[in-house]
C-alpha cells in the first residue's frame, strides 16, 4: 500500500514537472500574462471555475490554446475576444458591463434600510405602550408608596 502511494506520488510529480518544462519557452512577462488570462477565463464545461484551476478536457485544451496564443505574441484583448466569439461573454470571469461595486453596495444599503425600519417600528411600539400619565388616582399611588417605605 505504501509503495503504491509512493509510485503514484512520483507519477504525479513527473507529470506536473513535464507540464512546467513544456512552458519553459515562455518569458517571464508572457508567463505573467498567461497566468492572468487563465484566471480570467472560465471553464466552459461547468461554468464554475477558471481554467487555471479546473481540470476537465475542455479546460486543459484551453490552457494549451492560451499558451500557444501568448507565445505567438497575441494581446490579452485579442485572446479574450477569441474566446468571447466562441463561447460568449459568459466565458469571462468579469464580464463587461457589470459594475462590481453594486455587488457590495446593495447588501449594505438593504441592511441599513432594514435597521432604520426596525428602529422606526420599535419607537412607534414603545410610544404606544408607554403613556406619559399614570391612570391610577394619586391617593392610590401615595398609599402604595407609604406601604413600600414602611416595609424597608
Amino acid at each position: 500500500m505504501y509503495r503504491a502511494a509512493w509510485v503514484l506520488f512520483l507519477i504525479v510529480t513527473f507529470m506536473n514537472s513535464g507540464s512546467i518544462a513544456e512552458r519553459g519557452h515562455l518569458t517571464t512577462t508572457q508567463m505573467e500574462r498567461y497566468d492572468k488570462l487563465t484566471h480570467e477565463l472560465i471553464a466552459p464545461c461547468c461554468w464554475r471555475e477558471p481554467i487555471a484551476i479546473h481540470r476537465s478536457a475542455e479546460a486543459l485544451q484551453m490552457l494549451e490554446e492560451v499558451e500557444q496564443l501568448v507565445s505567438e505574441g497575441r494581446s490579452e484583448d485579442e485572446i479574450k475576444s477569441i474566446y468571447v466569439a466562441r463561447y460568449g461573454p459568459r466565458i469571462l470571469a468579469d464580464p463587461p458591463g457589470i459594475d462590481w461595486y453594486w455587488l457590495y453596495l446593495i447588501p449594505f444599503a438593504l441592511l441599513a434600510a432594514f435597521m432604520v425600519a426596525a428602529v422606526i417600528r420599535l419607537r412607534s411600539l414603545v410610544g404606544r405602550t408607554a403613556s406619559p400619565k399614570s391612570s391610577s388616582p394619586p391617593e392610590l399611588i401615595a398609599q402604595v408608596r407609604m406601604e413600600t417605605e414602611t416595609e424597608w
